[in-house]
C-alpha cells in the first residue's frame, strides 16, 4: 500500500528534471548559445522571470523529453547583467532555476565608444492602426534624452530623459485617420545623434485633397524684434539653439565671396527674414515626412518686404521629387513705415502677403525651398544690393 501511494504521487505531481542539473550559465560579453536537455512527462514551460531583448529562449515549451536553447546577444555595456529561469510542469512552478550571467564589456583600458540605442529597435518603429504601448531598453553610455516634435500628440515616450540604461515605454495612440509618421530625435550629452528614431503608424484612411502635410508658425522663435527695421536680437540660423535646430528647417551656406560662409537667415519672433545686405539667404523646409506615396501639393506662405528700397525677388523650388508651379513671385507687400509695430502686424495681414505655388509629384523625400532673391547680391550682380524678405504661416496640404 505504501509504494503504491508513492507512485500514485509521483504521477500526479509529474517529473521534470534538466540533464546533468545545471544552476548558471555564465557568458562572455560577446555572447553564447547553450542547449539544455529535459526530462518529464508531461507540459514544460520555461518562464524568464522578466522580459530581456539580450535572452532569446527557443522552444520555451514542450510535453515530454525534448530541448530548449538560450542564447544570449553580446553586451555593449560595461556593466554584468543577469536573468534567471523558471520552470513549470503542468502549470505547476518547479525548484529548478537556471541562473543567466553575462559579463560586461571591456575594451582592454580603452575608453569605451558612446552609443545610445533601444534594445531591438533599429531607426525605425512600425506600428499597426491599433497603437501600441510596448516597453523597451534605452542603452546609453551616458546621459540621454528624446525629444518628440511639438506637433506630434499620438505619440508618447516615457521618461525623456535619463542617464545610462533605463527602461523606457513607447505608446502610440490608434489612429483612425490616414498614416502617419513621428521623427524622434535622440541626444547622448547634448548631441543630436545623426539618425533620429522614426515612428510610422498606419492609418484607416487613404490621404484626399485638403489633407494637411506640413503647418508651420514659427512662434518657437523668440529673438530680435516684431519691428522689421529694428534689427538688434535677430539671429541667424547657425546660431539657434538645439531644439530649434531640430525642427528641421535649415539654410545653404553662402560661399559668395565676402559672405563670411554662413547662412544668411534670420529669426525674428515667429517669422524668418531671408538675406542681408550684400548676400541672399534660402529656408528649407524638413523632409515632407507625411506624404503618403505620391502626390500633388498646394504651399501657402505669407511674405512681406523688408523696406521699399529692397529689390522684390522670392525664387522657389524643391530638393528631392517634384516640381514647381512657379518659381518665382515679385514681392511687392511691405509695411509703410517699417519702424512702426502696427503697422508690421497688418503688413502680415494684408491680402497680398499669402502667396502659393504647387508642387507636383512630391513624396515623403520632398523638401521645398525660398529663396530671397539671389545669393551673390553685391553691387553689379543684382539689381539692388538688399533683397530682404519675410516668411512665416507656411501650410502644406494635398492638392488635386
Amino acid at each position: 500500500m505504501i509504494l503504491s501511494s508513492c507512485k500514485d504521487d509521483i504521477e500526479m505531481d509529474g517529473l521534470f528534471a534538466i540533464k546533468d542539473n545545471p544552476t548558471k550559465l555564465e557568458a562572455p560579453a560577446d555572447g553564447s548559445t547553450e542547449t539544455y536537455t529535459v526530462q518529464a512527462n508531461g507540459t514544460w514551460k520555461v518562464e524568464p522571470l522578466r522580459k530581456e531583448n539580450w535572452v532569446k529562449i527557443e522552444s520555451v515549451e514542450g510535453n515530454g523529453h525534448g530541448t530548449f536553447t538560450v542564447r544570449v546577444s553580446k553586451n555593449t555595456d560595461p556593466e554584468q547583467r543577469e536573468l534567471t529561469l523558471f520552470f513549470t510542469l503542468n502549470g505547476k512552478l518547479q525548484n529548478n532555476v537556471l541562473k543567466i550571467e553575462q559579463a560586461g564589456a571591456t575594451n582592454q583600458g580603452q575608453v569605451q565608444d558612446p552609443y545610445l540605442k533601444i534594445d531591438g529597435l533599429t531607426n525605425r518603429l512600425e506600428v499597426l492602426e491599433p497603437g501600441i504601448t510596448g516597453q523597451y531598453i534605452l542603452r546609453s553610455t551616458s546621459k540621454w534624452k528624446v525629444m518628440l516634435p511639438d506637433e506630434i500628440d499620438w505619440l508618447t515616450i516615457s521618461p525623456m530623459e535619463g542617464e545610462g540604461d533605463t527602461p523606457v515605454s513607447i505608446k502610440v495612440n490608434k489612429n483612425t485617420d490616414i498614416e502617419r509618421t513621428a521623427n524622434v530625435l535622440l541626444f547622448l550629452d547634448d548631441v543630436q545623434q545623426a539618425s533620429p528614431l522614426t515612428v510610422y503608424q498606419k492609418g484607416v484612411k487613404l490621404q484626399v485633397e485638403g489633407d494637411v502635410v506640413l503647418k508651420e508658425d514659427f512662434n518657437w522663435l523668440s529673438y530680435g524684434s516684431e519691428i522689421f527695421n529694428v534689427t538688434t536680437g535677430e539671429t541667424r540660423v547657425g546660431l539657434w539653439a538645439s531644439d530649434e535646430i531640430a525642427k528641421g528647417w535649415s539654410s545653404t551656406i553662402n560661399t559668395t565671396e565676402g559672405g563670411g560662409s554662413y547662412a544668411s537667415i534670420y529669426a525674428r519672433p515667429g517669422f524668418i527674414k531671408l538675406g542681408r545686405t550684400n548676400y541672399g539667404g534660402d529656408l528649407i523646409s524638413p523632409k515632407l515626412s507625411n506624404v503618403q506615396r505620391t502626390k500633388n501639393l498646394l504651399v501657402t506662405f505669407k511674405a512681406v518686404r523688408y523696406a521699399t528700397g529692397d529689390h522684390h525677388q522670392l525664387t522657389v523650388g524643391v530638393k528631392g521629387p517634384g516640381k514647381v508651379s512657379a518659381s518665382q513671385f515679385d514681392v511687392m507687400n511691405i509695411a509703410s513705415p517699417n519702424s512702426s509695430l502696427e503697422s508690421c502686424r497688418a503688413a502680415w495681414q494684408a491680402p497680398e502677403a499669402t502667396y502659393s505655388f504647387e508642387i507636383t509629384g512630391a513624396t515623403a523625400e520632398t523638401q521645398f525651398w525660398l529663396l530671397g532673391g539671389s545669393f551673390d547680391q553685391r553691387t553689379g550682380n543684382w539689381p539692388a544690393t538688399v533683397n530682404r524678405i519675410f516668411v512665416d504661416d507656411i501650410v502644406v496640404t494635398v492638392g488635386k
